[in-house]
Formats: C-alpha cells, sequence, structure tokens
C-alpha cells in the first residue's frame, strides 16, 4: 500500500485505464466468437496488447530512472497507448456498423435471440471502449512516477 501512495495521481489512473483495456479486450474476444459474428481480426488483438504495453512502459519507466530521456519516453509511450486505444475501438466500430441495422433496425433479425444478444453485447462493448478512451486521455494530463519526497 506504501507503494502506491509515493505514486503520482497518473500512476493509479493508468492502472485504471489498463484495467479497462483488459476488459475491452476480453468483451472483444467474446463478442467476435458469438454464433451470429464469428469474425476474430487478430489485428485488433494485437493493437489492445501493444496498448497494454505503452502502459506498461508509461508504468515501470518512471520507477526505474527520471532522466529527462525516460521522461521524453513514458511521454510517447503514453500518446501511443491512447492512440492504440482508439485505433482498436474504431476498427472495432467499423466491425459492427452494418449488422446494427440489420439487428436493431430491419425485420431480417426479428425473433433471433442470439443476433439481438450478439448485438447488444457490441453496443456494451462500443461504450466501454469510449469510456476507455476518455479515461486514457484524461489520465495523459496527469504526472506517472513517484512523488517528491
Amino acid at each position: 500500500m506504501g507503494f502506491l501512495k509515493n505514486q503520482k495521481l497518473g500512476f493509479v489512473a493508468y492502472i485504471i485505464v489498463a484495467i479497462m483495456t483488459v476488459v475491452s479486450l476480453s468483451l472483444y474476444i467474446s463478442n467476435v466468437n458469438k454464433p451470429y459474428y464469428e469474425d476474430m481480426q487478430l489485428s485488433v488483438v494485437f493493437i489492445i496488447i501493444g496498448a497494454l504495453l505503452a502502459m506498461l512502459v508509461a508504468l515501470v519507466l518512471p520507477q526505474v530512472s527520471n532522466s529527462k530521456a525516460t521522461r521524453v519516453i513514458v511521454d510517447i509511450s503514453r500518446v501511443v497507448s491512447t492512440v492504440l486505444i482508439i485505433w482498436a475501438g474504431v476498427t472495432f466500430i467499423s466491425m459492427r456498423v452494418e449488422s446494427f441495422g440489420y439487428i436493431f433496425g430491419s425485420n431480417l433479425e426479428m425473433g433471433n435471440d442470439a443476433a439481438f444478444e450478439a448485438g447488444t453485447q457490441a453496443v456494451t462493448l462500443i461504450v466501454i471502449f469510449v469510456i476507455t478512451w476518455v479515461l486514457s486521455i484524461i489520465a495523459s494530463f496527469f504526472g506517472v512516477g513517484k512523488k517528491a519526497n
């Protein structure tokens, strides 16, 4: 607990963003494996993993060093993680736009519970992606690293 007390607010914010990103990844994997969709794009998984790795760099590097070069690398990794989260979310949205029209806007899928369940989960995932984007953007305004004693 003392470790967390010695960290700046950005550290805790990025932990929350990382948790939200892992939740997004798990929901993505669940959604693309629904019987209605079954359209996994590994590129989205790799993008999310890249975002998590960039967050890891932003969290660990300030614990090791406090040089100017370290601060630059940390800032770059924070921007990269946010961009990758947004990229993954936009890619997922583009995968689902057409199906939303079929599921929610036409009679073609009337009574298809699998389609409605998959569509509802996709909408939930999009909301979680957007929340993660916003939290990631907000977290980038706070310092990451140890508090000055």
